[in-house]
């Protein structure tokens, strides 16, 4: 046993040395500004915008006011400059798309300064910026790349010269796309089998102690052992920091959430369940191979 628990926390470590390697990559939006703006034309592109992007599938997210809030709650540094920009700013997403538009409010002349100031020197006092983000790595997509073109076609057949181009959207990089993604992925499923089988040797190792004390067959055995472990490892995204994301067993979110959380998790728990029960079946089949004092008796 000394032996096998050896080259299991090697496994382990060595695993966790490789699923640190994960591949970062910088998001670098195209810019649009929209200039000579009032408080009544403000209005009217707002409302020019949010009709466009609600016909190409986008969600008015509006402000961050839970971020807001949270901010306003308690101290920080840069306080006053990071609630400026996130009053200012409103957010679409096209989540199926990986599209982002933000929208800022610059209409009342007064330009952020400091660690929030803008990276480039607007043509004029009064303006809104409109940031196109595709989050994804190689630049923009060619569906991200048409979207562009067709936003910009719409804004400028209502304003004419008032839409300027800031900065362009990134030029599609497929080798870049390819080589990140290969590398992440790695990483996800390294990170994953960790989260599995790090807790699974933990409540395996309960399962298989009180299973083998109860008077069940394997076969019933091996479906309590798969049910109740694919539920409790299963991984599952939880937040790490403010912008980090890591897989985690099940077992730290039942009971101590509401159903919210797996409503917002869903799509990786239609995979990450699935495929920890194949993987639990195929530990049980290992696990109860002898059979029980009941099936020799019957014997």
């Amino acid at each position: 046993m000394g032996t096998w628990l050896r080259h299991f926390a090697f496994v382990v470590f060595t695993l966790a040395a490789l699923g640190g390697c994960g591949e970062g990559y910088r998001v670098e939006p195209a810019i649009l500004n929209v200039i000579g703006i009032t408080d009544e034309s403000k209005d009217q592109l707002l409302t020019v915008v949010s009709r466009f992007l609600k016909q190409e599938g986008f969600e008015d997210l509006g402000r961050d006011s839970a971020m807001i809030s949270l901010i306003k709650q308690g101290p920080m540094p840069e306080k006053a400059g990071l609630l400026a920009k996130l009053n200012r700013e409103r957010t679409f997403l096209n989540e199926a798309s990986h599209l982002r538009i933000v929208w800022a409010d610059y209409s009342n002349g007064e330009l952020p300064t400091g660690a929030w100031s803008l990276r480039y020197t607007p043509s004029s006092s009064r303006f809104i910026e409109t940031s196109i983000i595709e989050e994804r790595p190689g630049g923009f997509s060619p569906n991200g790349q048409h979207f562009y073109g067709r936003f910009l076609s719409n804004l400028r057949e209502q304003y004419g010269t008032s839409v300027l181009v800031v900065k362009e959207p990134p030029p599609t990089d497929e080798a870049e796309y390819r080589r990140v993604t290969v590398v992440n992925t790695i990483a996800i499923i390294v990170w994953c089998s960790i989260a599995l089988l790090v807790p699974l040797l933990l409540t395996g190792s309960l399962s298989v102690h009180f299973l083998r004390k109860l008077p069940f067959s394997n076969m019933t055995r091996r479906i309590i052992f798969v049910l109740v472990n694919s539920w409790l490892v299963a991984p599952l995204p939880f937040p790490a920091a403010w912008i980090m994301v890591i897989p985690a067993p099940n077992l730290f979110a039942f009971p101590w959430t509401n159903l919210d959380y797996y409503h917002r998790v869903a799509p990786y728990a239609a995979v990450s369940f699935p495929c920890t029960l194949v993987v639990c079946a195929a530990v049980s089949l290992f696990l109860f191979k002898r059979p029980s004092e009941g099936e020799r008796g019957q014997a």
